[in-house]
């Protein structure tokens, strides 16, 4: 570059020129978060089934007393019963035969003499029909009962089951951004005085 002067000389100026570019520092502070998650509460009670048995046990009941009724083998009691219906009998068929002896004796208009109906009737008394029967015994079977009984009952039990969530705990610290001038720009000029 050339320059004229207030003298009127004629000189040469060179100019020197140094620059030195700016840096920008940063600083980062990250951002900090934290998170804790607690557990949550949890309860289990379990109610146990129970089982309900109510049993009897089987017992098989025989009755053969109508048999052996039928063969002659008797209790006391149903023997007494018994003799006491047959005696009952003959004597209303012994007062029932003794009332029609007492009326054909009665009858005189008949013209029979009293000996000769007497000795029918002692005939009769002798020689009375006897029937004869062929038969099987027992007649009945044995009266079979069978008692007891099996019952199973179920009473369900159950699980009771409560939870209780916890929030989770958060923590946040926020990060920090910080711009400086860690060093300025700077332009230095220097002139050299240069004569030609």
């Amino acid at each position: 570059m050339e320059i004229l002067c207030y003298k009127g000389e004629k000189a040469v100026l060179r100019l020197e020129m140094r620059s030195t570019m700016g840096q920008i520092g940063i600083e980062n502070k990250k951002p900090v978060q934290t998170i804790r998650q607690p557990k949550g509460e949890q309860s289990i009670k379990q109610v146990k089934a129970e089982m309900i048995v109510d049993r009897e046990l089987p017992r098989v009941l025989i009755d053969q007393s109508q048999c052996f009724s039928e063969v002659g083998l008797k209790s006391v009691a149903e023997l007494s019963r018994e003799n006491a219906q047959l005696g009952y009998q003959h004597v209303l068929e012994e007062i029932g035969r003794i009332a029609q002896e007492g009326d054909q004796m009665a009858r005189i208009e008949d013209g029979r003499p009293l000996r000769t109906v007497i000795a029918d009737i002692a005939e009769a008394r002798a020689w009375r029909p006897v029937d004869i029967t062929v038969d099987l015994l027992p007649k009945s079977r044995p009266k079979i009962d069978v008692t007891g009984h099996l019952n199973i009952d179920w009473k369900l039990g159950g699980a009771m089951i409560n939870y209780k969530p916890n929030k989770a705990i958060t923590r946040y610290q926020p990060g920090d951004v910080n711009i400086y001038v860690k060093r300025w720009h700077n332009l230095e000029i220097n002139v050299v005085d240069e004569k030609v």
